[in-house]
């Protein structure tokens, strides 16, 4: 379903990618490059593994999924879209020719589609919006890379209690409490287990007073107890 993107307009201007552009170039830009707003109901494939990339996405609401399914049934989940973030970004400046990874809605979803287009080429008119929005893409494209980065550092604990507590960690930076974006499933998913096996280790972490799990979040008890633990592994 395609809707107008109007309507966000005011929204974008706190979005990294339109960062430094005022609403009426965004304007001009969303026009020059034919962009146009999608909605997509929860569970539903914004993009999915095989189909050829053309489009640069930006969330305008909800959450977007990116995982890999296997066909085993299994699935790897690699992070979570947010509102504001652009996802479908690495294929842009890249030779593959179809999406390795779905896009899955999570609630009801409306994100901006920019054909790629718009990036290879200039318009007639030269817009200056053309040099900032290439400027922002490159900072979204090193903050991802680094993202990315983490990942692979959490996947480097070689037991799950060692991968949670990384996760933990990470998440909670310098403060003590993590904010669940994921369910349990997804978390799971993401860490590289099952779910079982991750509510019966969150379970063992609170019974030693290392975490309290709330439903939405988990407190963090005893930073140095549990950063002790991935670094006795």
């Amino acid at each position: 379903m395609v809707e107008n993107y109007e309507a966000y307009l005011g929204e974008l201007k706190g979005f990294h990618l339109f960062k430094d552009i005022d609403e009426e170039e965004t304007k001009k830009m969303l026009k020059c490059s034919k962009t146009r707003a999608g909605a997509y109901e929860d569970q539903s494939y914004i993009f999915r593994q095989g189909e050829t990339p053309r489009q640069l996405f930006v969330l305008l609401e909800g959450a977007v999924m990116i995982a890999k399914d296997f066909a085993s049934g299994k699935r790897d989940v690699l992070f979570i879209v947010e509102k504001g973030d652009v996802f479908g970004e690495m294929f842009l400046f890249s030779d593959a020719k179809s999406y390795w990874y779905d896009a899955i809605a999570q609630g009801n979803v409306r994100v901006l589609e920019i054909p790629w287009s718009f990036f290879y080429c200039f318009c007639s008119n030269a817009c200056e919006h053309h040099r900032m929005i290439t400027r922002n893409m490159l900072e979204i494209q090193s903050e991802k890379n680094f993202t990315m980065t983490r990942k692979l550092h959490l996947l480097s604990g070689t037991t799950l209690r060692e991968r949670i507590a990384l996760w933990l960690i990470d998440e909670a930076q310098d403060k003590n409490t993590v904010k669940l974006s994921m369910n349990r499933e997804e978390l799971a998913d993401y860490i590289g287990t099952t779910r079982p096996s991750l509510s019966r280790e969150l379970m063992k972490l609170q019974q030693e007073k290392l975490i309290e799990v709330e439903k939405s979040r988990i407190k963090i008890l005893d930073r140095a107890e549990l950063e002790g633990v991935y670094s006795r592994g």
